[in-house]
């Protein structure tokens, strides 16, 4: 199996499962369940946070090498 079919596959899976949850959240909806609302809110913050904490850890964490300026540039007259 290619790694181009391996891609097509787990898209297709990943679309099947946001249609079933769609279809949970509606269906919550239709019920006027607070917890429709609330689980994707829950899921909302929990990966905001997440996608937020990682970018602070990378930055703190990231070596950057702070290029000389080379004495054979150049000069604009």
């Amino acid at each position: 199996m290619t790694i181009t079919m391996k891609f097509k596959i787990g898209g297709a899976l990943i679309c099947l499962f946001c249609l079933i949850l769609f279809g949970f959240f509606v269906w919550g909806i239709a019920a006027q369940s607070y917890w429709a609302i609330a689980v994707p809110m829950i899921i909302f913050v929990t990966a905001a946070l997440g996608v937020g904490f990682t970018v602070g850890r990378l930055m703190s964490t990231t070596e950057v090498e702070e290029k000389q300026k080379s004495s054979n540039t150049p000069s604009s007259n």
